[in-house]
């Protein structure tokens, strides 16, 4: 009555509200009327189809488990009969007498051999792995005769098994209790028969018991061994024999034999089905658990889907239900999301005029708008990157005085001192590196071209310091067309040879090598020089007109300033030094092709 009377309540404030859109109520009927009814009977329908999966289950595993107890049964039977011919057979009386009276051991030996015989006859007509023990009135030792290795029994259970049987002379007892073959878990489950005759047979016999142990083959296939001989709680059953004394003798998992069936029923609970049939000859049962779960489990599955698939239709009539009825808001909706476009940086975003002339005034004036934002973002953007490239050009410019003048310098004072051929090529070299730097129409050229730049210049400060350093070049030849910005390595390898070298005891080596890694030119300039300290190397990129302990910085700043204006955050310059053993500086650069190989560069090669 409670809820009846809040689903009115709800019905009533629906009705009350002024302002409830048509979607609202199309969408609460829709849940109450279709979706709900869906829901329950998808419901009903899972309990009743389960309730019909477990009773089905239960009858058919009821006549399986009959069936096994049927087959034990007939095993039981067929060895009680041949251990009762056995007990009788008058052939075996004899040998075990003769044994008895045997007076040399040569006498003992073959009647050993006709006992066996006889045991032998019984096992090929049993067609069963089988043991049998024979015990003689003056024999210490049972005789001992078998088909099958696995089944041995010890001196303590040969002397149980004969202390049950002589309890009950002249009727066969089955041993209540299981062995496996081998001792090993997952074995043949082996049982045994003992027989002790009456007083007067055993005076005229000399047979005091007989055991036979034999593998109980329809057992082995009812209990049905998991991984390591223990169950979990994934497995569809699992499956006890239980002895007459409701104490398990085995199980599919080994951790429950010897406990009381009753205890291990208690502790399943409800998740699983118990199912019973008794072995009659034994007073053993066969009982089966059945995880309730795994027999359930494809319609858990099934339901689940359904009830996704019903979500999902809900889900996808809501949708529905608001674009349908929220048709006239459609324009506005269009509006907006044009108007987010430009703010994201869209200014491609226009809206086309609709059938309502009320919009059309406001489409026509946003898109007047948005055309002028986007005439005025582009000249912002032409005017920056002009910006940019006036600025590039000047950092390039900068790089070059400095070295002009030591350049002219040392040449004249080479033409005072020396007045030979050397003035004519550093004359040469020089004009090379200027012509080039001043004359560019271009700020990148190829590997190739820098590098022959890169020889002149080092030829002339080879000439202006002495042949105190040496320039390696350790670069693919298939990397030699790629694009570089122009005079880049110039003030890496100046930083090196003026301040690295710098009263250096060794001769300076600067190894210039390139690379690809991840779509990207990795250039590296590595010296052996004097390296820097932890100190200079963290100001480094700091812009300065003057050096820090010797070091030009402005070089190093302007050629990470170069490589940052012209392709992003994402190339940058790394310098790593370690002091007393020499300084790496890596460029890493964007992988650009150009066709640019300047015949003037080679001329003037020097190096």
């Amino acid at each position: 009555m409670l809820k009846l009377s809040k689903i009115k309540y709800f019905f009533y404030s629906l009705k009350q509200r002024k302002n409830i859109h048509i979607a609202s109520w199309h969408l609460v009927f829709f849940l109450l009327f279709i979706a709900l009814p869906v829901l329950l009977f998808l419901t009903l329908f899972a309990f009743f189809y389960r309730y019909q999966i477990i009773e089905n289950t239960k009858y058919q595993r009821e006549l399986t488990l009959q069936q096994y107890a049927s087959s034990i049964n007939v095993e039981l039977k067929n060895m009680s009969i041949i251990t009762s011919a056995l007990i009788h057979n008058t052939t075996l009386w004899d040998r075990s007498r003769a044994l008895i009276n045997a007076e040399t051991s040569e006498q003992r030996y073959f009647t050993y051999l006709e006992i066996d015989r006889v045991f032998q006859t019984y096992t090929i007509l049993s067609r069963q792995r089988i043991s049998f023990y024979l015990m003689i009135d003056g024999e210490g030792i049972p005789f001992v005769s078998r088909n099958f290795a696995g089944i041995t029994l010890n001196e303590n259970e040969i002397e149980t098994y004969i202390a049950m049987a002589d309890s009950n002379k002249g009727i066969i007892t089955i041993i209540d209790g299981l062995k496996l073959s081998f001792g090993q878990q997952s074995g043949r489950h082996v049982t045994s028969l003992a027989v002790s005759p009456l007083t007067e047979w055993f005076q005229t016999t000399g047979i005091r018991s007989l055991i036979v142990s034999f593998v109980i083959n329809p057992l082995d296939v009812f209990i049905r061994w998991n991984d390591a001989g223990n169950s979990t709680s994934q497995s569809s059953s699992e499956y006890f024999l239980v002895g007459r004394n409701e104490k398990i003798l085995t199980s599919s998992n080994s951790s429950n034999i010897g406990d009381d069936i009753s205890t291990v029923i208690q502790a399943f609970g409800e998740s699983r089905i118990i199912i019973e049939a008794p072995v009659d000859i034994s007073g053993w049962t066969l009982v089966e658990a059945i995880n309730i779960r795994s027999l359930t489990r494809p319609l858990d599955i099934i339901l689940l889907i359904l009830y996704l698939a019903l979500f999902v239709i809900v889900l996808f009539f809501i949708h529905y239900n608001t674009l349908f009825f929220a048709r006239i808001l459609n324009p506005l909706k269009l509006m907006i999301s044009k108007m987010e476009a430009v703010g994201n940086g869209d200014f491609s975003a226009r809206v086309e005029n609709s059938k309502f002339i009320e919009l059309n005034k406001m489409y026509e004036s946003f898109n007047y708008m948005v055309e002028k934002i986007s005439i005025l973002t582009e000249a912002i953007k032409d005017e920056q990157r002009e910006r940019i490239r006036y600025e590039i050009e000047a950092l390039r410019y900068q790089l070059n005085p400095h070295f002009l003048c030591n350049a002219l310098n040392a040449i004249r004072m080479m033409a005072i001192i020396t007045k030979n051929d050397s003035i004519n090529k550093m004359s040469s070299a020089l004009m090379m590196i200027t012509e080039d730097t001043l004359a560019r129409e271009h700020a990148v050229y190829s590997l190739e071209h820098e590098l022959h730049i890169l020889d002149n210049y080092v030829y002339v400060m080879q000439v202006r310091y002495g042949n105190t350093f040496e320039l390696i070049k350790d670069i693919d030849s298939s990397l030699m067309n790629l694009g570089v910005p122009s005079m880049i390595l110039q003030p890496i390898v100046e930083n090196s040879i003026l301040h690295g070298f710098h009263e250096l005891s060794r001769p300076g080596i600067i190894v210039v090598s390139a690379a690809l890694q991840d779509d990207a030119l990795i250039i590296s300039v590595r010296d052996n020089g004097k390296g820097m300290n932890h100190e200079t190397l963290n100001d480094v990129f700091n812009y300065s007109e003057a050096g820090v302990k010797g070091l030009s910085r402005i070089g190093l700043y302007n050629v990470r300033r170069r490589i940052i204006l012209s392709y992003g955050n994402s190339y940058d310059v790394e310098v790593v030094s370690y002091p007393g053993e020499g300084t790496v500086v890596t460029l890493k650069l964007p992988m650009q092709q150009t066709e640019q190989h300047e015949s003037r560069a080679k001329q003037g090669d020097f190096a």
